[in-house]
This record gives structure tokens, C-alpha cells and sequence, in this order.
């Protein structure tokens, strides 16, 4: 049993949103015994020991379990008195990453198995000096508020008050993952300074940073350098300006970096700085207002020497930009400490084709900068955990990695978002007014392959009643045509991809009536049905009903959506016909079986003609995959493919895979450069280049089956998941 005799606890004082709070606890210790630290809160926590940074961190909690750490203290506290101190920030308002609890942290500090330190009311609890509680900016609205910090407190005037000890019962789980690691500092370059001007009008950090009228300077007019700077910089970068409203520095950090923000300076005086975050520049400003999203936040730095950083939040981002409202200052750092899973395995994938090579790595990066806690879809926009943008992760994660810790916390994450229409939520743990279909579809396909993956029975057991109801409600919403109707409730959004029609938007000429089919829907609904009927068998249930519902979605999608003449399947159909030809619908009508053989050579021939609304980076998977049902007529077409698109990502010189070819011109300049589901190359090369695939769970038996890639001689080592390495 955990925390016996702790308690939850929190602030006396009236709470508020965005709301940051410190508590202290004295204690003493007999030192140089086995100790730990546990502790769990809402929503994320930082702790101190005796002054020092000791760990920061908090998974994304289940809905009716807290989840907990358990950090070591060996070799760490002092024999008689020691301090713990714990920051904790509870942002109150639900977001795509974050739902609701309570305000509240609880810990124990153990010593030889004894507990030594405890929450209650005798520790003691303050407002978090510095940090603003309250409304400030939001970053995004997936992500939640941005952060002002305000250095010129006085540590030794603080006013702590008892805490208030809560009634809040919940069961207690353990971390389900490995806590993420901090790294040191990432390297970069100054880029560009100048002097700015603050703008008119402003409402936001973000805005007063965009907008800002900007002068560069040479850098040897404001440090004396004559060479471009780098950081971190022992003696720090001298700035000086005798013009404008402050001084600006634009920082590269050389590659998508994912830490904590990290700011090292100087300041002669009290100074407001903003500080910028992103992934991309226009003419060397970094872009800190998008649409309505702010990448910024304030440090109002006090005079001298000063570091900040901010453990409460992850950053994915390339470039950090200051704005100093100040004519001088030293700078000796601004950039991140980076973070990372710490994965037991690396890529073990050899490849003669140079280009193919640096693709494989780069997957493997993009990949690890969206896992953390969960799989998620970028670390700069959003840091959210879908069930499509996951299944993809997922399989990349398996060969790549060896992962399977990952994948199992984040199904259980989804699987209990789980509403009560038999959908899930559109992101968890969240609770957000829409959800999508197709993504609750991928759930079944992507609970199947892990099971098949790892041979985790014991898992697909447990989560089975949740696929079984998420599969009840799909059966029970096919009508009397033998399809499943489009969900026009505005609860739900028919997205397929980012495509005109198929992103659940825009309004097709023909769309004008309230009952409509969507073949894409369909698909995903029998490819699901499917895989879950196949993860029964392995788990010795019976399935057959839900095979049999899938094969009526599959024959009723080949019946209402071919087109006889054009030897294509469409996307869309009610009462006036058939309309929209896309790459995807081909692509899923192939890889579900709602194409029947006989027609599969046209249908594939049609999905690489490049005639059709074209896939994206994610929904490629289904392309590739469908076309390599014919590996010996089209492998190498699939691989030149991943060369041209992939490549040509890596010729703009990304350091990660962006979310779609667009790059950061896509979603109103909002692109993101760093998106896991862009990651499947790796799967590609493993599953098919290399040839290798399960054919029982656990791999207890598989094949080996290369296609034609045209890589020149390849290679790899796959770990089993019993830990055994496998020579490919």
C-alpha cells in the first residue's frame, strides 16, 4: 500500500485557474540509507531536495486512478535535517492534454521502508513565488495557458500558511512508463539581434512579439564579436543598443529540440524579457502568433545575474527568440534542457542507399521527440494523444525500438476515455465536445497489432469489454442499406485526412441531404471490426459476429461506391449518386477487403496513377500497404515514393518529419515540423524491406518475406519481445 498515512493537500487560500503552489516540508533522516520519494499530483509537480532540482514530472492520469512516482533519494538526504520542497501547477481548465481532478498533490518520503516526511497539515504551503496564477495567455488551446514569471521576489519574506488537507479518495497506480530523462543544455547559434520597438495595440505576449517593429544589427555593432555567437557561453554575450525599446536575439538551436525552457543572463536593471518558442522564422523573426495561438511568455528578470527555468511545461520547438526590454544586458544561455524517453533500444537498420539511410534515422528522431508520457502528435502545437496519430507510432515504435511499455500505457490511456455513445474521446485524457469515428475505429486496430506485437494476452483481455462496446455501437448504427450512415450530429466530425471533403469541413455541391455514406468510414469500421474479431481468436473468444459485420460493411461499401467505368472506388454517396475520387479510398477499399480480387489490379493501378486527391504523410501507410498486396509490380514504386516525398522534406532541411508535405505553411502557418504519424518509413523498412512481420502474438511465429526495394544491400537486428535480438 502507498501513501498509509499521507494526505491530499493543498492551498488554504481561495483557488484559482493556471494556479501554481509551493509546499515545504522539514524533516530528518538518518542519510546514507535506501530512500525514496513518492508523490502524485494535478496536474504536473517539480520537488526540490535541500535547494537542489530533484525530479519534475506527472503522468497523464486515468480517470479513476492517480498515477504515481516513486523517486530514489539513495546517497541524496543529509543525516538530521533535510527540506523537500514541491511546486505544483494545476491549470484547472480542461485542454486536449489535461482533464480536470481536484487541486491537489500528496507525498511520503521513506527511509529504510519507514515513512519519514508525509503530506498533511502540518506541511506548510504558499502561493508559488513568481510564477502569475490566474487567466494569462493561452498557447493553444489543445495545450493550454503559456506561463509569467516574475523573478524579483523576496525567498525570505514568503508567507507559508498550514495546508488544507482534502477528502479525495483515489486508487493509486504506478507510473505505467519510464520517467523522462533531462539531458544538458542544447547548443546554438545567434542568428540574428537587432534593436525592436514595441507595437500598438497588442493583446497578447504572442501579438506584441510579432507585431514588434524590428531593426537588425550587425552582431559586432552590439557585442564586439565579429563571429556568430554560440551558446551556452561561459562568459556570457555582451549586448548593447543606444537606440529602440529593447535589444532582440534570435537563437537556433540546430535541429527540433524537446526540453524544458532554459534562460541564463545578466540584467543591469529590472527588465521585462518575452520569450518566444517554434519550429519555423519568416525573415528571421520567429513566428510567436498563429492564427490565435502564442508561443510566448514573460520573465520579468530582476538585476544581476539570474537563471531560469521552467520545469512545469515541455517545449518542442527549434528557435527561441528574447525580446529585453533593456539598452544592455550579458546573455549566457536560452534554449531548453532537453527531454527524452529512455527508450532500451535503438535502430538497428542498415541500409546501402544513403538517402534511404538518413530517412530511417530521422524517423527514428521524429519519433522519439513525440513520446513522453504518451505517444503525441508534435511537441510544438498541440503534445496530444490520438488514437490514429498513435497506431502509427505504434508500429514504427515496435521495429525501431523495441517498445512495448509505451504503446500499452497509451492504449489504456484511450481505452478509458470511453464515452458513453461507444466512441472515445478525440484526444485523452480530455474531455472535448467532438470526437471522431475513424479514430475510435484505429483504437481496435492498433489494441489488435499490439497484442500481436508484444503476445501481451493479459492486456487484451482487460481491455476487451472496451472494444467490444466501442464495436457494439458501430454494429448497431449499420441501417438497412448495409452501411454505416455519416454521424451529421455535431458531436462527431467526419475526418478522414487533410483533403478537401475528407477533413469534415467543407460542403461538396452534391452533400445536400441528411443522410449520406461515407466509403472511408466504412472501411475503417470493417478494418476494425476485423482486427478486433482476430485479436478474440487469440485470445480465444468469439469473434464471428463482428468478421460477419465486417464482411456486410465490406460487400456494401464494393456495391454502393464502385465505379464500374472509372475502375475506382468513391468516397462519398446518397440519394443523387456517388461522388469524390481520392488516393485514401482506394487505398482502404484495398487494404480492408472491401475490394474484391478481381478488381484489385485496377484499383491499385488507379491509386498510383497520381490522378486522384492525393494522400497525406499519415494516411500514406494505407497507400503503401495496399500497393505492396502486389510487391512485385509496385514495391519499388512504394519506395521511390518514400524517396521523392520523404527526401524532399529532408533536401528543405528538416531534422524531423512534418506533419504534411506543406510544412509550416499548412493550417494557416501552424504546420507542425515534427510529427510522429509522419515517422512509417521505418515501418516500411523493417516490415517489408526487411521482410519481417508476426504471425502469432508475440512473434512466436513470423515470417520473413522481403519485397524488391531497390535499397542496395540492407540489414537490421529486431529485439522479440523477450528481449531476444533477431539478425535480419
Amino acid at each position: 500500500m502507498v501513501f498509509q498515512s499521507a494526505e491530499w493537500i493543498w492551498l488554504s487560500q481561495a483557488s484559482t485557474v493556471n494556479q501554481y503552489a509551493l509546499f515545504r516540508a522539514d524533516f530528518c533522516a538518518k542519510g546514507a540509507c535506501p530512500a525514496s520519494l513518492r508523490i502524485s499530483a494535478d496536474a504536473r509537480y517539480v520537488a526540490w531536495l535541500n535547494g537542489a532540482f530533484l525530479e519534475a514530472g506527472q503522468y497523464a492520469d486515468y480517470p479513476v486512478q492517480k498515477i504515481y512516482d516513486e523517486i530514489a533519494l539513495d546517497g541524496l538526504l543529509k543525516p538530521g535535517a533535510n527540506r523537500l520542497e514541491i511546486g505544483v501547477y494545476s491549470p484547472v481548465t480542461d485542454s486536449s492534454v489535461y482533464a480536470f481532478g481536484a487541486q491537489a498533490v500528496i507525498f511520503e518520503v521513506l527511509e529504510e521502508g519507514a515513512c519519514i516526511a508525509r503530506s498533511g497539515k502540518e506541511i506548510l504551503a504558499s502561493p508559488m513565488p513568481g510564477y502569475v496564477s490566474g487567466p494569462v495567455d493561452l498557447i493553444t488551446g489543445q495545450m493550454g495557458y503559456s506561463f509569467e514569471y516574475d523573478a524579483r521576489f523576496i525567498p525570505e519574506v514568503l508567507e507559508f500558511a498550514p495546508a488544507k488537507v482534502l477528502e479525495h479518495t483515489r486508487a493509486f497506480a504506478e507510473n505505467p512508463v519510464r520517467r523522462v530523462r533531462i539531458g544538458e543544455r542544447s547548443a546554438g547559434n545567434v542568428v540574428s539581434q537587432g534593436v525592436f520597438f514595441w507595437p500598438q495595440n497588442a493583446k497578447t505576449l504572442g501579438q506584441r512579439m510579432q507585431y514588434a517593429a524590428m531593426a537588425f544589427r550587425e552582431n559586432r555593432d552590439m557585442s564586439g564579436l565579429a563571429a556568430q555567437p554560440s551558446i551556452p557561453c561561459a562568459s556570457g554575450i555582451a549586448y548593447a543598443a543606444e537606440e529602440g525599446d529593447g535589444i532582440y536575439v534570435l537563437l537556433d538551436l540546430g535541429r527540433e529540440t524537446v526540453g524544458y525552457l532554459d534562460i541564463e543572463i545578466d540584467l543591469p536593471a529590472e527588465a521585462e524579457i518575452l520569450i518566444g518558442w517554434g519550429e519555423h522564422t519568416d525573415d528571421l523573426r520567429l513566428r510567436t502568433y498563429v492564427g490565435t495561438r502564442n508561443f510566448a511568455a514573460r520573465y520579468q528578470g530582476k538585476a544581476g545575474h539570474q537563471r531560469f527555468t521552467h520545469f512545469f511545461r515541455r517545449l518542442g520547438l527549434r528557435y527561441v527568440q528574447l525580446f529585453v526590454a533593456a539598452r544592455a544586458f550579458r546573455l549566457v544561455y536560452a534554449g531548453v534542457l532537453p527531454t527524452d524517453y529512455p527508450l532500451r533500444h535503438s535502430p538497428a537498420l542498415q541500409i546501402a542507399d544513403s538517402l534511404h539511410a538518413r530517412i530511417a534515422e530521422t524517423c527514428a528522431a521524429t519519433l522519439r521527440h513525440c513520446m513522453h508520457e504518451h505517444y503525441e502528435d508534435c511537441p510544438w502545437r498541440e503534445q496530444a494523444l490520438y488514437a490514429m496519430d498513435s497506431r502509427n507510432q505504434m508500429l514504427c515504435g515496435y521495429y525501431a525500438f523495441g517498445e512495448y511499455a509505451m504503446p500499452r500505457a497509451s492504449l489504456k490511456l484511450l481505452s478509458q476515455s470511453l464515452r458513453a455513445d461507444g466512441m472515445l474521446e478525440l484526444c485523452a485524457p480530455a474531455r472535448i465536445p467532438i470526437t471522431i469515428p475513424s479514430f475510435t475505429a484505429m483504437f481496435l486496430v492498433e489494441l489488435q497489432e499490439y497484442v500481436l506485437y508484444s503476445g501481451d494476452l493479459d492486456f487484451g483481455r482487460e481491455m476487451l469489454p472496451c472494444a467490444r462496446a466501442i464495436a457494439d455501437a458501430f454494429c448497431a448504427h449499420v441501417d438497412e442499406s448495409g452501411l454505416i450512415p455519416a454521424y451529421r450530429d455535431q458531436k462527431y466530425w467526419n475526418f478522414y485526412e487533410w483533403q478537401p471533403y475528407l477533413e469534415g469541413y467543407a460542403t461538396h455541391e452534391r452533400d445536400t441531404e441528411t443522410l449520406r455514406y461515407d466509403a472511408p468510414l466504412n472501411c475503417f469500421v470493417s478494418l476494425g471490426l476485423d482486427r478486433l474479431a482476430a485479436l478474440m481468436s487469440y485470445l480465444g473468444e468469439n469473434g464471428v459476429a463482428y468478421a460477419r459485420c465486417a464482411q456486410g460493411l465490406k460487400a456494401a461499401v464494393d456495391a454502393r461506391f464502385w465505379d464500374e467505368e472509372a475502375g475506382l472506388y468513391h468516397s462519398f454517396a446518397n440519394s443523387q449518386g456517388q461522388w469524390h475520387e481520392a488516393e485514401l479510398t482506394q487505398a482502404l477499399a484495398a487494404f480492408c477487403g472491401a475490394c474484391p480480387e478481381r478488381k484489385l489490379d485496377r484499383v491499385l493501378s488507379r491509386l498510383a496513377d497520381e490522378s486522384l486527391v492525393p494522400v497525406t504523410l499519415a494516411y500514406s501507410i494505407f497507400q503503401f500497404e495496399a500497393l505492396l498486396m502486389r510487391p512485385e509490380k509496385w514495391s519499388r514504386w512504394v519506395f521511390g515514393r518514400i524517396a521523392r516525398d520523404w527526401g524532399h522534406m529532408l533536401h528543405c532541411g528538416a531534422t524531423t518529419f512534418w506533419e504534411t508535405l506543406k510544412g509550416a505553411w499548412d493550417f494557416d502557418r501552424a504546420g507542425s515540423l515534427c510529427h510522429g504519424w509522419s515517422a512509417i518509413p521505418i515501418y516500411l523498412y523493417f516490415a517489408y524491406a526487411l521482410g519481417l512481420k508476426p504471425l502469432e502474438p508475440g512473434f512466436s511465429r513470423y515470417s520473413l518475406e522481403r519485397v524488391d526495394a531497390g535499397l542496395g544491400e540492407t540489414s537490421g537486428m529486431f529485439v522479440l519481445p523477450d528481449g531476444k535480438h533477431l539478425e535480419l
